[in-house]
Formats: C-alpha cells, sequence, structure tokens
C-alpha cells in the first residue's frame, strides 16, 4: 500500500494545508502552486502533530463507519430523534421511520441520501421563512447540497446553501445552523458584529456550536 504524501498544488492557495484522504486515509498535502520540494518536505516534518490528529480523527470516523448497519430496524435520526428504517417494494417516504426501497447496502444509502435531501428541503424552505421573518432578513434562494465539513454558507446574492446532513442534528441545533447564515446577510465575514447578529438571532448559540463540534464524526460516520 503506497502510505506516500499526495501533492496537489493550487494557483489560489497561499498556505499549506493538510487533510486525509478518505477512500484510503492517505495525506494529502494542499500547496502553492510554486512550493518546492525541499519546502513541502519541512511543513510535513514540522506539522506531524497536526497530521497525526488529524489521522486519529480519521481512524475514530472509520471506525464508526464500520459499525454502523443498514438492516431492516435500524435506526437513523431526523432532528435529533432515531426512527427505525423499513424495506419496501417501491415507496420512499418518512411517516415516523424510514422507508425505503430494498436493496443493497449502497443502495439504501442513496435512498436514504435522496429522503434525507427531500426532507430537508422542506424543513429548510419553512425554518428559513420563519426565522428570517421574525428578524426582517430577505435571502434569495435555498441550496441543499451533501457537504460533510460545511455545514452551510451564505453568498453575497443572499443565497442560503445547507448540509443535508443538518437534519440528523437536534432542531435547536440546526436552527442554529440557519441562524448563523441569516446573520451573514448582515455582516459577510466573522467579526465581533457579526457574531452580536447571531447572538440576537439565537441567543444560545454558543451550545449549538460546541454540540456542532464535538459530535460532527458521530454524524458523518455513515457516508
Amino acid at each position: 500500500m503506497d502510505l506516500s504524501p499526495i501533492i496537489v498544488r493550487s494557483a489560489r492557495r497561499r498556505r499549506i494545508a493538510f487533510t486525509i484522504r478518505p477512500e484510503d486515509g492517505r495525506l494529502v498535502v494542499i500547496v502553492p502552486i510554486g512550493a518546492s520540494d525541499a519546502y513541502i518536505n519541512r511543513a510535513v516534518a514540522n506539522n506531524q502533530d497536526r497530521i497525526d490528529r488529524l489521522r486519529q480523527r480519521f481512524e475514530r470516523t472509520t471506525s464508526l463507519r464500520r459499525n454502523f448497519s443498514f438492516d431492516e430496524n435500524s435506526e437513523f435520526l431526523l432532528l435529533g430523534k432515531p426512527y427505525k428504517l423499513h424495506f419496501t417494494c417501491r415507496v420512499l417516504a418518512f411517516s415516523d421511520g424510514f422507508y425505503v426501497p430494498y436493496g443493497d447496502e449502497e443502495t439504501t444509502k442513496r435512498h436514504l441520501e435522496t429522503l434525507y435531501r427531500r426532507l430537508s428541503a422542506e424543513y429548510f424552505s419553512r425554518k428559513c421563512r420563519e426565522i428570517a421573518d421574525s428578524f426582517d432578513l430577505k435571502f434569495a434562494k435555498i441550496r441543499i447540497g451533501g457537504a460533510s465539513g460545511r455545514w452551510g454558507s451564505c453568498s453575497r446574492n443572499g443565497n442560503l446553501n445547507f448540509s443535508w446532513r443538518l437534519i440528523l442534528w437536534p432542531e435547536e441545533v440546526v436552527d442554529y445552523v440557519i441562524a448563523h447564515e441569516l446573520a451573514h446577510l448582515l455582516e459577510l465575514n466573522h467579526s465581533a458584529r457579526f457574531w452580536q447578529q447571531v447572538e440576537r438571532i439565537c441567543p444560545k448559540y454558543r451550545t449549538y456550536d460546541r454540540f456542532l463540534r464535538e459530535r460532527i464524526l458521530e454524524f458523518n460516520a455513515w457516508q
């Protein structure tokens, strides 16, 4: 097995960055396009503690993934509450449980993601309007994506983007992410003024932000 780092050169990169490739655990080093081999080798050597933490995190995620089951009556979360998985002939729906057409594990994953995306679109459409209206905020469009590390974003045009994975978490945590992105309509940065806006919309945001950071591996495990 080749465990040597994968070097990715980027014209937009100004600083070196490290990540672990999810399919095989190899270290990926992203560097400015003009970085020399000597510079890259020194950076890797000088950041071993950081790289070790990334590898440990990858191993924890992999361990959680191995223990995940996609069998009949396995439980999956929706807004923080567990619901059982049920196999059907053709139905793809949620009704006090996840009902998906029978198939192998990969097919079941695809069906579940489709259902989660549908439920996410419904929830975010409703909740974004409710919270925005309460604070006299106006956004443009809502898009549901599949990011596993960036839970939401807000563009300069007022478009809101959310990961469908958020719908697994408790409602108050999901609503904090909505508040976070809506606050960007007022402050497109992470300045002190931005966090004041977040607190105005979601007074307990620190608790929910801490929840996101502590539980991120658990909620990404099955993908």
